[in-house]
């Protein structure tokens, strides 16, 4: 066996440990690892404002981020577009060594050259690209405006969460107490002999129940704190506490009428689809640029020589014209291809603000029914509250049956959950309409400055 066949043998096995310890290495290098979480329990709770949440989901959510992320690479994919106005600079470093068995090396040839290439007419191709990048540009920046409008929908709705969970608890630990009491004068009234057991124990297990809405209730807050943290991308921390009031928020309410072919318009789904749109509109400039004459200036400038003492300058200056006589149909096919492109996404842009005016419509009308059935419901609230207390006072003297009380109680217990339900309804679809009009977190943060 040969030296140098030994030596291939013997270098392989190191160029394979080589080759593999660099696979590890990149390996590693290319590892995500995502930060570490932590889910911690306050003593007290984390009082929050709706101005702090805002300014704390526009610096931390993911979900923003990744939006502003996009919006950044499509403003790259424009200035790389533009790149095709400028010209095309390329400098080269070339040198040749010759040897010859028993000799010294001889230098054959050295050279260095600057190239410079300049398009000076591509049929409309370069300014089709273009402007269909800044299209897709404006595109992207609306696309992060649906982004901000679905992420303050979110925020605002865990928000509204958290206030009707915080109201809620408060009823519910004032129905337990009023459930309590109810339960020891139904005891008296059975050892007195005026009440039968199974009245007693209805109204036990009835207390029993209302202490399960109250741990109930607590359970949710901790759920919806998780929830708010999630958007805000915040810390997960419970508990958490609003500094704010449903009602007070319900005073600031005011009632518009609202125009939905104009609103639509301006929605940012149907803009984004306006504006892919037009940037297929600008991909039909592009593709008809195949079957025009392309012209293009080039300028190169070099030295050449056997030594580096020695060398010559060369230049040449020259102007390349293409001319496209068939390539197979590729270029015609391809204009084709971008007019149905362009076609589908002008009806795709029709169709969303024909939608957008019927989703206008449908969150109006449920936000106006939401503000009405407040009064509706505090009506309710304010009957069912006096009849009972009247049906209390009349059970405590016998004038009326178990069953007139238990049900009057009940009423009264389901009126008072149903009227914190309506005022979070109005919040809620508040935020709907919000969402459907396109209102963003950035909106939200100015409208509180």
């Amino acid at each position: 066996m040969s030296r140098t066949l030994k030596e291939k043998r013997m270098k392989f096995p190191r160029e394979l440990f080589a080759a593999l310890l660099a696979s590890l290495l990149l390996g590693g290098c290319l590892t995500v690892r995502l930060p570490g979480i932590h889910i911690r329990q306050t003593g007290e709770p984390q009082v929050l404002t709706w101005n702090s949440l805002v300014r704390q989901t526009l610096s931390l959510n993911p979900d923003l981020k990744v939006a502003r992320y996009l919006v950044s690479a499509s403003a790259r994919s424009r200035d790389i577009a533009f790149g095709d106005y400028l010209p095309s600079v390329e400098g080269g470093l070339q040198r040749d060594v010759s040897r010859t068995n028993g000799t010294a090396p001889t230098q054959d040839a050295l050279g260095l050259d600057l190239s410079a290439q300049q398009s000076l007419f591509s049929g409309f191709g370069t300014t089709g690209n273009w402007l269909k990048a800044k299209k897709d540009l404006e595109a992207v920046k609306l696309a992060y405006v649906e982004t901000s409008a679905e992420i303050r929908f979110r925020l605002r709705s865990s928000y509204i969460g958290i206030l009707r969970l915080e109201r809620l608890l408060a009823t519910d630990r004032q129905i337990y107490e009023r459930r309590k009491q109810n339960s020891d004068l139904v005891r008296l009234r059975y050892e007195a002999g005026r009440e039968n057991l199974g009245s007693a124990l209805r109204a036990e297990a009835i207390t029993g129940q209302a202490d399960f809405d109250v741990q109930q209730t607590v359970r949710s807050q901790e759920s919806e704190a998780l929830r708010l943290a999630r958007e805000s991308g915040g810390e997960f921390v419970f508990p958490v506490r609003m500094k704010d009031d449903l009602e007070k928020m319900l005073q600031k309410v005011t009632l518009l009428k609202a125009d939905y072919a104009a609103l639509a318009e301006k929605t940012p789904k149907v803009m984004r689809l306006i504006k892919t749109a037009e940037a297929a509109k600008a991909a039909v400039v592009a593709a008809q640029s195949a079957v025009w004459p392309q012209v293009d200036g080039t300028y190169d400038y070099g030295y050449t020589g056997d030594r580096a003492s020695d060398l010559k300058d060369e230049s040449s200056l020259g102007l390349k014209v293409t001319v496209p006589f068939f390539n197979g149909g590729k270029n015609v096919a391809a204009i084709r291809k971008a007019k149905a492109d362009y076609d589908a996404a002008e009806n795709a842009a029709q169709s969303a603000r024909d939608e957008a005016v019927a989703l206008l419509a449908a969150a109006w009308a449920p936000y106006m029914d939401a503000i009405e059935f407040v009064k509706v419901r505090r009506g309710f609230l304010e009957a069912a509250k006096k009849r009972a207390e009247i049906i209390r006072a009349e059970y405590a003297m016998g004038l009326v049956n178990f069953t007139d009380f238990d049900a009057a109680e009940q009423e009264n217990a389901s009126a008072e959950k149903d009227y914190v339900q309506s005022l979070a309804d109005v919040f809620i679809q508040q935020a709907n309409w919000e969402k459907t009009l396109g209102a963003t977190l950035e909106d939200a943060y100015h409208e509180n400055k």
